[in-house]
């Protein structure tokens, strides 16, 4: 074969050659990429829904425990009626109670317990603040309530629960450093009492009906 014609004739295979893979490996790579499996969510399978007949329901961790509680049950753990200490040291009654539920981890300790909701009657439809100017934080915090106090320890950081404007303090003084969150919806009042990471979960996954 002439030299002249043989290095153009190689020339042309190599670049054919170089055409070809290319090709080849623009299709493996795509083919890769399509075959390439999403990242899978949450397993869900780790959380159970607890719904309540109040009208909200949540998500809680397997290892967690959920029960009804009662103003009775309340004061037994305290050894005293809160209510009427309540109604002693302010004249009138706190609002009437409807239902609460505790969420317990393996401790079941009901003081350091990572949540717990309280529903009030709110016939008068009072705002959070009305609420709490009222009521503070009943039956959980006793302490200081001169105004100074109440002022201090009132809910004041801003935040959205179910779709819902809410507000928040904290009781640095209380075992586990509990957050105490109001929600009003429906002529009733919401107390949540939240308490490390695992409350804020199931705070965050609560949801109104």
């Amino acid at each position: 074969m002439d030299k002249g014609f043989a290095q153009p004739l190689i020339i042309l295979l190599l670049a054919a050659g170089l055409i070809v893979g290319g090709i080849y490996l623009y299709q493996s790579t795509k083919s890769q990429l399509l075959q390439t499996p999403k990242l899978s969510s949450p397993n869900q399978s780790e959380f159970k829904d607890y719904s309540n007949p109040l009208g909200f329901q949540m998500k809680i961790a397997k290892g967690l425990t959920v029960k009804e509680d009662s103003e009775e049950e309340f004061n037994k753990r305290g050894n005293g009626d809160f209510r009427k200490n309540f109604k002693g040291y302010v004249v009138y009654e706190p609002g009437k109670f409807l239902g609460a539920v505790v969420v317990l981890d393996k401790t079941n300790n009901y003081d350091t317990n990572p949540f717990t909701i309280w529903v009030f009657d709110n016939p008068k439809d009072l705002s959070i603040d009305e609420w709490y100017k009222n009521y503070w934080y009943y039956p959980f915090v006793w302490g200081d309530f001169t105004y100074k106090g109440k002022f201090t320890l009132a809910p004041k950081t801003e935040a959205t629960i179910s779709g819902q404007p809410a507000k928040s303090g904290v009781i640095d003084y209380q075992p586990g450093k509990p957050k105490f969150v109001y929600l009003a919806k429906d002529k009733k009042m919401y107390l949540f009492r939240v308490i490390e990471d695992s409350g804020e979960k199931i705070l965050q996954g609560f949801k109104l009906n």
